[in-house]
């Protein structure tokens, strides 16, 4: 099927700050076994100052009833990382970041434990790499001290002062930390400390650092708790062969999902008609607080889907929900492949694919014209070869591998909507029937128009910018390798990236070329260049050259022609944007009158328009962090930044309507009257012939200078965001 429809859409392009940085990067959690309780763990952060990134590398969390407890106790009950992280036969570690869990805790994993009243716990980091710390430049670059050579934006592993990888919590005076209940969830939320962090004395060296933990009360989190009652179906969920519900069936559970995407945050299971779910919620100053918005898919077993959209979800609040779901259906797989419409043999890899269904509340939705008002109940990816699903396990089928057929009576046949997406294509939307036979017969069938249905074998359109970008090249025996991104115009909404940077070399010329591909239904981009440096030989987190900025970029319009021709957009960045080696730098500063669904959006200036004003081409956001109720909280916002002239403007979530679920995600704009220039300054050369002690070593930075000489310790810039225009209270989407 090589046409369908194809449009743009809000759904899961924009997934709104708060949400994001407590997302459960494993998704679903552990399995659910014959243990009677479940425990929830999540982290909430207290970094130290001045620091872009404070990352701890976990392993495990494990609890005990008592509170003298040795190593070799049999009693102790473990909290692994999420299924699916790390590779077989190795430990796996899932990284948290203090930084951004300081208002709201980031979920670490649900595990089955026994029913006890606990005493200890412990927090079991990586032994070999607990973590590391990314600091922020100097506010003044030190130019006289040898030992000075911690420079800012570049990430140092950590050692404990203790020299253990073990942080330990005990009840004090023969207390309790928490208890758990036959059949009940949980949760456990731990505030991790970081302090008197030392900096290394030698490049590449680690801080030394101090952590403690606490136990915090569970009003940090709001609850979901609610029924799903069974109907009885007509179909047939038995297999043909033994006449028994195949064992290899998803079990019926409820996820929350971040609002308008497929990216879980928890799953509970139903148990007897029941489920509860914590999750994290934001808060603020004043009840109720910001609140987060979460969509809940109900999917497993044999029973038919079911999906709501949530009004916001506020700390310590209780928000019920009951679904009905049709049991006893029969089950059916969608497979397929995604290639590429302009080159007809390209697979495409790593493409989303979704099963959309409106929620309860709006069920009228029409999930084919307006998918932002829709939930996901079933995921799916593509391999290297471009088919889908991936396989799942012995047990737990993939969730395509397990769909309710549905009544042909129903419209379009029964079909499901389903979402394709890729970063650089079209999203995609056709109408998909799972299948229930075997062989040939299996698979499933797909459409445009609701009746007629052939092969999930699909196509998405692509379009192509294709130019050059000005650069220094490297010294002799280097390499620079630059990577270009493209975002809506007048966004910070990336579209998509290069599969593989383009590598640069002492013998490359001054312009190198680059084609991207991007949707081409987007009729102008923004385009931005920057370049992945090395520190000591490993991949530095933040590059030392200058970022090329373009804007206004008309997009290639659709694929034309029979044979699908795909003509390239020009994209030449202008010479005043020459990519150069110039060193680290930071912006940091706070926001006056921030809320949870505040953030702050780094821009360059690429160009004037026709009344001489700037336009800026938006590279990076951060979130607000360590907000009220925090004590002492500073509303503070950082960057990490090559030297150069930027803009720093506040951005802003309208506040959700207590009352109300909204029809699909709310989007961040900018807050007028907020926008400051900052200039970071170029930080002192080093190294060369005659090295200076900034520091009096040969050049350790990420680039190099053709004199031989490099950017020494890096500078750091102040700039406060001053208040702006009242901050939106009403969502703009409407409510359901």
């Amino acid at each position: 099927m090589k046409d369908s429809f194809v449009h743009r859409t809000a759904r899961g392009l924009t997934v709104p700050f708060v949400i994001v940085i407590c997302v459960l990067l494993a998704g679903a959690g552990s399995a659910w076994a014959s243990k009677k309780a479940l425990v929830e763990v999540g982290f909430a952060g207290v970094p130290p100052p001045n620091f872009q990134n404070v990352l701890l590398n976990v392993q495990s969390v494990r609890i005990n009833p008592s509170a003298t407890a040795g190593p070799g106790s049999g009693k102790w009950q473990t909290i692994p990382v999420p299924p699916g992280i790390g590779s077989a036969g190795q430990t796996a570690d899932l990284q948290i970041d203090l930084n951004t869990s300081q208002n709201i805790p980031q979920l670490f994993n649900t595990a089955n434990v026994r029913v006890d009243t606990y005493r200890t716990v412990e927090l079991r980091l990586d032994p070999t790499y607990p973590g590391s710390l990314v600091p922020d430049c100097p506010l003044s670059a030190p130019i006289s001290t040898p030992k000075d050579t911690a420079d800012g934006c570049i990430s140092y592993p950590i050692q404990l002062a203790t020299g253990s990888s073990i942080i330990t919590v005990t009840a004090p005076n023969g207390g309790t930390l928490f208890s758990t209940a036959n059949g009940v969830l949980t949760p456990l939320i731990l505030q991790v400390s970081m302090s008197a962090p030392v900096a290394p004395t030698v490049p590449g060296g680690a801080y030394t650092v101090k952590i403690s933990m606490a136990t915090l009360p569970n009003s940090v989190l709001g609850i979901v708790t609610g029924s799903v009652s069974l109907k009885t179906g007509s179909g047939s969920a038995t297999s043909k062969k033994t006449g028994k519900v195949s064992k290899k069936t998803r079990k019926l559970s409820v996820t929350a999902e971040a609002i308008g995407t497929n990216t879980p945050i928890a799953t509970a299971p139903v148990n007897n008609g029941q489920f509860t779910l914590e999750l994290p919620a934001a808060g603020g100053p004043a009840a109720p607080g910001f609140g987060t918005l979460y969509d809940l898919a109900v999917a497993g077993g044999t029973d038919s889907y079911a999906a709501e959209r949530l009004p916001p979800l506020y700390p310590g609040q209780s928000l019920p929900s009951a679904f009905t779901v049709t049991g006893g259906k029969t089950l059916g797989n969608i497979t397929g492949s995604l290639s590429d419409n302009c080159v007809a043999t390209k697979p495409i890899v790593g493409a989303t694919l979704q099963l959309l269904i409106p929620p309860d509340s709006n069920s009228t939705a029409d999930c084919f014209t307006s998918p932002e008002q829709c939930v996901a109940v079933a995921t799916a990816n593509t391999d290297n070869a471009g088919n889908f699903p991936l396989p799942g396990t012995i047990t737990i089928p993939p969730e395509f591998g397990n769909v309710p057929v549905q009544a042909k009576s129903l419209p379009n046949t029964g079909a499901y909507v389903m979402e394709i997406s890729a970063p650089g294509y079209d999203n995609l939307f056709v109408y998909a029937i799972p299948s229930t036979g075997t062989g040939k017969k299996s698979g499933g069938t797909c459409g445009t128009d609701g009746v007629t249905f052939g092969p999930c074998d699909l196509a998405l359109n692509t379009g192509y910018i294709s130019g050059t970008i000005p650069i220094t090249p490297p010294n002799p025996g280097q390499t620079t390798l630059v990577q270009v991104f493209a975002e809506d115009a007048g966004t910070n909404n990336v579209e998509s990236a290069l599969a593989m940077p383009v590598i640069v070399r002492n013998s490359s010329p001054d312009r190198v070329k680059y084609t991207l591909n991007v949707p081409p239904s987007v009729p102008a981009f923004d385009l931005f260049a920057t370049t992945i440096d090395l520190y000591q030989g490993v991949t530095d987190p933040y590059q030392g050259h200058t970022i090329a900025v373009l804007s206004d970029v008309t997009g290639p319009g659709e694929p034309s022609g029979p044979n699908h021709v795909c003509t390239p957009a020009p994209g030449d960045f202008p010479d005043d944007q020459k990519i150069a080696c110039v060193g680290h730098g930071s912006v940091t500063g706070s926001v006056a009158n921030a809320n949870l669904g505040t953030s702050v959006v780094l821009s360059k200036q690429a160009g004037v328009d026709v009344n001489n004003n700037p336009i800026y081409v938006a590279i990076t956001n951060t979130l607000v962090q360590n907000q009220a109720p925090n004590t002492p909280s500073s509303s503070n916002y950082s960057f990490c930044a090559p030297a150069d002239i930027y803009q720093v403007q506040e951005w802003q979530l309208p506040i959700p309507d207590s009352s109300a679920a909204p029809s699909s995600s709310p989007t961040a704009s900018p807050v007028p009257d907020t926008a400051a220039v900052v200039i970071i300054p170029t930080p002192l050369s080093a190294g060369g012939a005659n090295p200076t002690p900034t520091p009096a070593i040969n050049c350790p930075t990420n680039c190099e200078n053709p004199d031989g000489t490099c950017p020494g310790i890096c500078n750091n810039v102040v700039q406060a965001l001053p208040p702006g225009s009242p901050t939106p209270t009403p969502t703009p989407t409407p409510p359901l």
